[in-house]
């Protein structure tokens, strides 16, 4: 039997400003992101600069539900989705930290209807903030050095723009740009250039994400500093 998918942008269960929204999940009018307690994931961490709801051949992760404290590094409710011809599947499980618990749960909608009801909440602009449709603008589809992924984008102080990339398992890398909350495109078109251009030259930060090791990124300028905590 098929499902129907439902998604909505609602705000958090332990929100301190209406900015703070997150992702809800629905599977035939059920709720299942706020299940036990939980509550939904961040849109950043769902829709940008990847919609990890998206159904491909390939088997991908998408988070459902999460603590509403911690977020899904704590606990979350994790589907891998994939398609196979007319429909999706998704396989949930419950994961504690880095470990599944307990048995995965099958759900199977119909790939028509789920594809839809995923490219509407992808369109759903309404949760961005300045900020976020900068980051938006920025990391999606942004051509990095291989091996480099985009993770978050944040204003700090007042007129800059921290842009945080990451090496998995390498290197945390931090870009830094002017930012000018009244023009967001604008700055998002700026640090696009910034990026496009070699990494050596990027005005940027790194951490080793391996404790000792002290050589920067290979592809580090003369420029970079490293991060003092």
């Amino acid at each position: 039997m098929l499902s129907l998918l439902s998604l909505s942008i609602e705000r958090a269960l332990l929100a301190r400003s209406a900015e703070q929204v997150r992702v809800i999940v629905h599977v035939d009018g059920v709720d299942i992101s706020h299940a036990d307690g939980n509550d939904g994931p961040d849109p950043w961490d769902a829709l940008v600069p990847v919609n990890r709801f998206v159904a491909t051949d390939d088997f991908t992760t998408a988070t459902i539900a999460c603590c509403p404290s911690c977020g899904p590094e704590c606990c979350a409710i994790e589907a891998r989705v994939r398609r196979e011809g007319d429909v999706v599947r998704w396989e949930l499980g419950d994961r504690r930290g880095v470990r599944w618990v307990g048995e995965r749960r099958t759900i199977v909608f119909d790939a028509a209807a789920y594809d839809t009801e995923v490219a509407r909440i992808e369109a759903d602009r309404s949760w961005e903030t300045a900020t976020h449709r900068a980051g938006r603008l920025i990391l999606a589809g942004v051509d990095l050095p291989s091996g480099v992924e985009g993770v978050r984008v944040a204003v700090i102080g007042t007129g800059e723009l921290e842009v945080w990339l990451e090496e998995p398992d390498e290197y945390q890398i931090w870009v830094y740009a002017p930012w000018n909350a009244q023009r967001p495109d604008d700055s998002a078109a700026a640090v696009r250039a910034v990026l496009a251009g070699p990494a050596a030259d990027w005005p940027a930060r790194w951490q080793s994400i391996k404790s000792g090791r002290e050589d920067p990124p290979a592809y580090a300028g003369l420029s970079w500093r490293r991060a003092d905590w």
